[in-house]
């Protein structure tokens, strides 16, 4: 939430309100919205232009308070103005924690965190995010497994400790398991701030994160003399979480310079293949984008067995003859065999390496962003491309 100053009436824009010159607090990129969380770049299509009916109803709903911040349940502003990226942001006078740009910026990457080491412990479970547990209050995360439920929260020095006794009280209440995680401080503290006091009398081991490095800290305080009794730290890759909500460590070693070396650059080699992906990513939404233009005025229906031959995982896996360009599309947990393309054997290899691009940027979506009708249409605007867009030189012309 880009800071800006509320004149009472909710939704409000203005030159200076959308370019944030009277702007007062951090920009939100989402909100709770029927119960549900909402993303405001949702308002915009894959070439960046609003959805106009969308926008006007969006509006509306945000002048009768439709929106509600995820972490202090407050009411939010959906700013959606043609300078800035929509954004939601708190009414001036907000003492949620994700009004200063640090704290925000800091409860992302923790819940970034929290979430990565949530699927590495429990990856058949369903996790939510921001789950409603009574009134305005919410879990960050909630693992739900088949006897019990973990909660998953990250605690700033900020909250307001009100706001954190009566979240302690619900999971009791509820009987859910809490894991609270306490802000990283590469200097190290001995004395206790009062939320981790609160938090020790609960979780007598504090546990923080240290997302930059992938490391997780836990030490333990003497109640009487507020000192650090034990203090020890592990990677991402030696401790997951068991059912009772208690870390179980998978190899406890002493950080020596030969493992640190060993870590970071494993560290580096995750962030190179990532940085590859995300690349990939780009490639192939540029591609959707130019192609999905063209085809703007002649949509088709399609179904997947129209337009691609569907192999089963286990099938492709056993099979003793080579296909034709595949691609596993994980939203489907299938592989999918592509019809050729046409053109010169040069130029198909080329035109095939960006029609996988394509499919890797039209899997991601598929898989994480697209949700309802929403996730139909997109799929359907896909099939076309892939049964109707055959020579080559329109695969490049859209991958250049």
């Amino acid at each position: 939430m880009l800071l800006r100053k509320s004149t009472g009436i909710p939704g409000e824009t203005g030159s200076k309100r959308e370019s944030g010159i009277e702007a007062g607090m951090y920009e939100c990129a989402e909100a709770v919205y029927q119960n549900e969380i909402w993303r405001a770049a949702s308002l915009k299509d894959e070439n960046g232009n609003y959805k106009q009916e969308l926008r006007l109803k969006m509006k509306k709903e945000s002048q009768k308070h439709c929106f509600s911040c995820p972490e202090c349940g407050e009411s939010l502003i959906l700013n959606a103005g043609n300078i800035r990226q929509p954004y939601f942001s708190h009414y001036a006078g907000s003492d949620c924690v994700l009004t200063s740009k640090e704290q925000a910026e800091r409860n992302q990457l923790m819940r970034q965190a929290m979430l990565l080491l949530a699927k590495s412990s429990f990856p058949d479970a369903e996790i939510r995010e921001y789950v409603l547990l009574k009134g305005k209050m919410r879990s960050q995360l909630l693992v739900m497994l088949p006897g019990s439920k973990i909660a998953l929260n990250y605690v700033s020095d900020f909250v307001k400790l009100g706001r954190l006794e009566d979240k302690i009280a619900c999971m009791k209440e509820k009987g859910i398991k809490p894991v609270w995680f306490t802000p990283f401080r590469i200097a190290g503290r001995e004395k206790l701030t009062t939320a981790e006091y609160l938090i020790s009398a609960e979780q007598p081991v504090l546990k923080s994160i240290d997302w930059l490095n992938k490391l997780i800290y836990m030490k333990e305080y003497d109640a009487d003399t507020d000192k650090v009794l034990w203090e020890e730290c592990y990677s991402f890759a030696e401790l997951r979480l068991d059912e009772e909500g208690e870390f179980v460590c998978r190899e406890q070693i002493e950080p020596d310079e030969s493992k640190l070396q060993q870590r970071r650059q494993q560290e580096m080699l995750e962030e190179k293949l990532e940085e590859e992906r995300r690349l990939r990513l780009e490639c192939g939404r540029n591609a959707a984008a130019c192609l999905f233009r063209q085809k703007e005025a002649s949509y088709s229906v399609y179904e997947p067995d129209q337009v691609v031959l569907r192999i089963s995982k286990e099938e492709y896996l056993q099979q003793e003859y080579a296909y034709g360009q595949d691609f596993f599309m994980e939203s489907f947990d299938e592989y999918w065999v592509l019809k050729k393309l046409k053109g010169g054997s040069r130029e198909r290899r080329a035109a095939a390496a960006v029609r996988e691009r394509f499919l890797e940027y039209a899997d991601y979506e598929l898989l994480y962003d697209r949700k309802g009708e929403e996730k139909g249409l997109f799929l359907g605007k896909v099939l076309q491309i892939l049964e109707e867009v055959r020579d080559s030189r329109e695969w490049l012309a859209a991958g250049s």
